[in-house]
């Protein structure tokens, strides 16, 4: 059985999440490059920051387990 962990982000990174609408919210937890599995994936068990004025997720590939990465820029 696999447990997944809710999302943590920073204050900053959270109020600019969650002015994305929820429907592009997940395509873009979908849409991760996984350098193991070769392939665009779910991220799972991730984490918000803000780097550059952007939305740096980071977490675990939902295929492998491997770590993944998606930046999400701003304006």
């Amino acid at each position: 059985m696999t447990i997944f962990q809710f999302p943590r982000f920073s204050p900053k990174a959270a109020k600019i999440w969650e002015e994305i609408p929820v429907e592009f919210q997940e395509i873009l937890l979908d849409n991760v490059l996984c350098s193991h599995c070769r392939d665009a994936v779910r991220i799972v068990d991730y984490s918000g920051s803000v780097v550059s004025g952007d939305v740096l997720l980071k977490g675990k590939c939902a295929i492998c387990g491997h770590d993944v990465a998606r930046l999400v820029e701003g304006s």
